[in-house]
């Protein structure tokens, strides 16, 4: 009969589904970071108030992300990181990996 190896194998597969649906999370959440980042760093070049920038960053990086703005010798240095915990009810039980990004911005004369 089939029904025994598809009960064996359907765990396999369940963890399989899981562990794709997180890598796609993980992807999301870096491209999420990159744009926040560099969203940020073009609204302190543009010599937005730091409160403002990082309204900006925070409003496009996943929820919980850390937003840090350096400013040195007329460039704008936006560095945006979040950890992504799986999704569902296994999620706060495993490691999450911290995604990161960094955008470098000249500052606009003005």
């Amino acid at each position: 009969m089939v029904t025994a190896e598809i009960a064996a194998g359907f765990p396999a597969l369940v963890v399989v589904l899981l562990m794709a649906v997180w890598a796609v999370t993980i992807a999301a959440g870096h491209l999420r970071c990159t744009d926040a980042a560099r969203e940020a760093a073009r609204a302190a070049a543009r010599g937005e108030d730091l409160a403002v920038v990082r309204d900006v960053a925070t409003e496009a990086a996943p929820q919980g992300a850390e937003v840090v703005v350096d400013e040195s010798d007329g460039t704008v240095q936006v560095r945006v990181s979040a950890r992504m915990t799986m999704p569902g009810p296994l999620g706060d039980t495993l490691p999450a990996p911290t995604v990161s990004a960094r955008s470098v911005a000249l500052a606009e004369a003005g």
